[in-house]
C-alpha cells in the first residue's frame, strides 16, 4: 500500500506542490493592505509610473521612490519597486491581486526548488523523494506568512530570482544565471552572498582554479551593484551600531541560532521581535548558540568531501549573514527588531533539501513507510500553523493587536492600532491606544502628534495645542523658529540643514499641525508663523506651502500668496486647489502674472 502511495506522490510532484501552496496561502487573499503597504503601494505617487520613466526605478531608493523623502534611504531595491508598479497596472489598488502575484511567484520558486533537488541528487535513487519532501516543506513553511501574506514584502521576488539563478547555474546556462543573479541583487542586498556559496559547487565541478574563474562574473556583477548602491542609496553597509564588538558577536550568534530554530520549530511566530542585546557569554541561550555553532562547524568539516551537502548547509547560513550582521538594526515602526521571520524565505529553500536528504538516508528502505507518514504529519502541522499565521496580516487591527499581545510595551503598535481604530470610526478605542503610546514613551514626537491630531479632529483645540507643544519639547532651540519673520533669531536654510536635520521631518509636521489648530482658533498670525516654519524645515512640504498661501491671502498679502501657490504647483502640478486659488487671485487683482495657462 505504501509503495503505491509513494508512486503516486512521485508521479504527480508538480500538482502536489501547487495544491500545497494554494492550501497553505489561499486565505491570505482576504488580507488587506497593512503596515508599509500604505506607503509603498497605496499612497505611492510613483505607483502609476509611465513606461518612459521606468529607468528612474534604478536610480532611486525604495522609500524615495514611494515619495517618502524623509525616510532612511538605505534600501536600494529597484525590482521591488517595479513589481509594485506592475502589480498596480494589472490589479489597480486591489490587495487580492498583489497577493495572487506573491502566490504565483512562490509556486514557481517551489517548482524550481524541486527541480534543483533533482539536479543536486541526480545520482541518488531517492532523488525524487528527497526533492519532493524538501519542496513541500518550502511550499508551506509557516515562516513565509509575511512574505506571501503581506502585499509589500519583497522577499518573494528576491527568492524568485535567486532560486532561478541557482537553477541556471546548475544547468550550466551561465548567461541566464548571471542575468537573474543581477536581478536578485536589484531585489535585495542579501543576494550578494550567492557567489560565495556557489564557489563550493563550482570548484568541486571544475577544479579550484577554473571554479573560481567561473564565479568571477558573479563577483563583477556584485561589484557593479555595490557601486550603484553607493551612488543612489544613503548607505552601503547600513547604520553604525553603537555597541561593543563582543556584545554584537554573541548577540549575532544567538540570532543565528534563533533563525535555525524557527526553521525547525516555527512556533510561536510573531511579526515583531523587539531588539535585545546579550552581554554575557554565560547566559544559557548564548552558551546554546555557541555550542550549536561549534557543532555546525564540525559538521561542515566532515562534509568537505561531500560538496553537495556542504553547499546545502552553508548556502542558507550565508544568505542569513547580512541580516545577522545587522541584528537589532532593522526598523519596525519607531522600534528596531532583533530578527524577522521573512528573512528565512530564501534559506528555507535549500535548508529543507539538506534535512530531507538526511531524513531519507537515516530512514533507509526499511523505514521509508514511517518516513513518508512522518513527513505527511509535519506538512499537515506546518500547513495548519501557516493558515493560522496568515490571518495576522488580515488588517492593521489584527496585525497590531497580535504585536501587542506578544509585546505589550511596544508603543508604536499601540499608536498604530489607534490609527487603525480611528480609520474604522472606533474613536474611544483609538483614544485609549494613543494615550497608552504616549504613556509608554512620553518623549516620542510622533505619539504626541497623533494624540494632538485626535484632539484636533474631535474639536478639542486647546488639548491639541498642548500635545503638539509637547512634541516640540525635545527640539533644541525650538523657540528660534517662532521668530522666522524677525531679523533677530531668524535662521537661514543652511543653519536649518546643519543643526536640525534629524528633527526636520517630524517637527515640520508638528508646526504644520499647530498652524491648522491656530487657524481653527482664528489666530491667523500664529498660524502664519507655524506654516512658515514647516516650509523652512521641509521645503517640499506641499500642504504647508498651500496653507501658508491661504493665510497670506486672508491677510491681504496677495503677492506672497501667489508665490506659495506657485511653489505648490512646482511640487505638485496636479494640485487643483492651488491652481484654482491662483486663477481666483488673477481675476481679483487683474494682474497679468503670466502663470495661468
Amino acid at each position: 500500500m505504501i509503495s503505491k502511495i509513494e508512486n503516486v506522490l512521485l508521479l504527480r510532484p508538480y500538482i502536489i506542490l501547487m495544491l500545497l501552496v494554494v492550501l497553505a496561502f489561499a486565505n491570505s487573499l482576504q488580507n488587506s493592505f497593512v503596515w508599509d503597504d500604505q506607503g509603498l503601494i497605496v499612497d505611492n505617487p510613483k505607483i502609476e509610473l509611465p513606461l518612459k520613466e521606468i529607468f528612474s526605478a534604478f536610480t532611486t531608493p525604495l522609500w524615495k521612490m514611494a515619495g517618502i523623502t524623509e525616510a532612511g534611504q538605505g534600501y536600494y531595491r529597484p525590482m521591488v519597486s517595479l513589481l509594485f508598479i506592475l502589480d498596480y497596472k494589472i490589479w489597480g489598488l486591489n490587495p487580492v491581486g498583489f497577493h495572487l502575484t506573491n502566490i504565483f511567484l512562490h509556486i514557481i520558486a517551489v517548482i524550481v526548488s524541486y527541480k534543483i533537488g533533482l539536479l543536486l541528487f541526480n545520482k541518488d535513487e531517492n532523488a525524487k523523494l528527497i526533492s519532493l519532501m524538501a519542496a513541500s516543506v518550502f511550499a508551506i513553511h509557516p515562516a513565509h506568512n509575511e512574505p506571501i501574506g503581506r502585499s509589500a514584502s519583497g522577499e518573494v521576488i528576491f527568492g524568485f530570482f535567486i532560486i532561478i539563478s541557482l537553477y541556471f547555474f546548475l544547468k550550466d546556462k551561465k548567461y541566464l544565471s548571471w542575468l537573474t543573479f543581477f536581478l536578485a541583487l536589484m531585489s535585495k542586498e542579501a543576494a550578494i552572498m550567492l557567489p560565495f556559496a556557489l564557489i563550493i559547487l563550482s570548484t568541486d565541478k571544475k577544479g579550484f582554479k577554473k571554479g573560481l574563474i567561473a564565479i568571477t562574473p558573479y563577483i563583477i556583477l556584485a561589484g557593479i551593484y555595490v557601486v550603484m548602491r553607493a551612488m543612489f542609496a544613503d548607505t552601503v553597509l547600513g547604520d553604525n551600531v553603537n555597541k561593543p564588538l563582543f556584545t554584537r558577536l554573541i548577540t549575532m550568534s544567538v540570532a543565528a541560532f534563533d533563525y535555525v530554530r524557527l526553521f525547525l520549530i516555527p512556533y510561536p511566530l510573531s511579526p515583531f521581535y523587539p531588539a535585545k542585546w546579550y552581554i554575557s557569554i554565560f547566559e544559557p541561550k548564548v552558551l546554546l548558540a555557541i555550542a550549536s555553532f561549534i557543532l555546525i562547524t564540525f559538521h561542515a568539516v566532515t562534509l568537505r568531501n561531500d560538496r553537495t551537502r556542504l553547499f546545502l548547509l552553508l548556502f542558507p547560513l550565508s544568505m542569513l549573514v547580512p541580516v545577522i550582521f545587522r541584528v537589532n538594526t532593522f526598523p519596525v515602526g519607531l522600534e528596531s527588531v532583533y530578527i524577522a521571520e521573512r528573512f528565512l524565505y530564501v534559506p528555507v529553500m535549500l535548508f529543507s533539501l539538506l534535512i530531507s536528504a538526511y531524513a531519507v538516508r537515516l530512514a533507509g528502505e526499511k523505514s521509508k513507510k514511517h518516513l513518508i507518514i512522518g513527513w505527511a504529519l509535519i506538512i499537515a502541522i506546518f500547513t495548519g500553523i501557516t493558515v493560522s499565521s496568515n490571518t495576522t496580516w488580515k488588517n492593521n487591527i489584527a496585525l497590531y493587536t497580535k504585536i501587542i499581545q506578544a509585546s505589550p510595551d511596544a508603543a508604536f503598535a499601540h499608536n498604530n492600532l489607534g490609527n487603525a481604530y480611528y480609520a474604522k470610526g472606533l474613536k474611544n478605542e483609538a483614544f485609549k491606544e494613543y494615550k497608552t503610546a504616549v504613556k509608554l514613551k512620553p518623549y516620542d514626537i510622533v505619539f504626541h502628534q497623533n494624540l494632538g491630531e485626535f484632539y484636533y479632529l474631535e474639536g478639542e483645540l486647546n488639548k491639541a495645542v498642548q500635545e503638539f507643544n509637547a512634541a516640540l519639547k525635545p527640539m533644541p532651540n525650538a523657540h528660534k523658529f517662532d521668530n522666522v519673520h524677525s531679523k533677530q533669531g531668524a535662521l537661514n536654510q543652511a543653519d536649518i540643514n546643519k543643526t536640525f536635520w534629524e528633527y526636520q521631518p517630524c517637527f515640520a509636521n508638528t508646526h504644520f499641525y499647530l498652524g491648522r489648530v491656530y487657524l481653527a482658533q482664528g489666530n491667523i498670525d500664529k498660524a502664519t508663523r507655524k506654516f512658515k516654519v514647516a516650509t523652512i524645515l521641509k521645503p517640499d512640504f506641499v500642504e504647508a506651502h498651500y496653507n501658508l498661501g491661504n493665510v497670506y491671502r486672508k491677510q491681504g498679502k496677495l503677492d506672497d500668496a501667489v508665490k506659495e501657490y506657485q511653489t505648490v504647483l512646482k511640487l505638485n502640478a496636479n494640485h487643483a486647489d492651488a491652481r484654482n486659488n491662483l486663477e481666483s487671485l488673477y481675476i481679483k487683482t487683474k494682474n497679468k502674472l503670466g502663470i495661468i495657462p
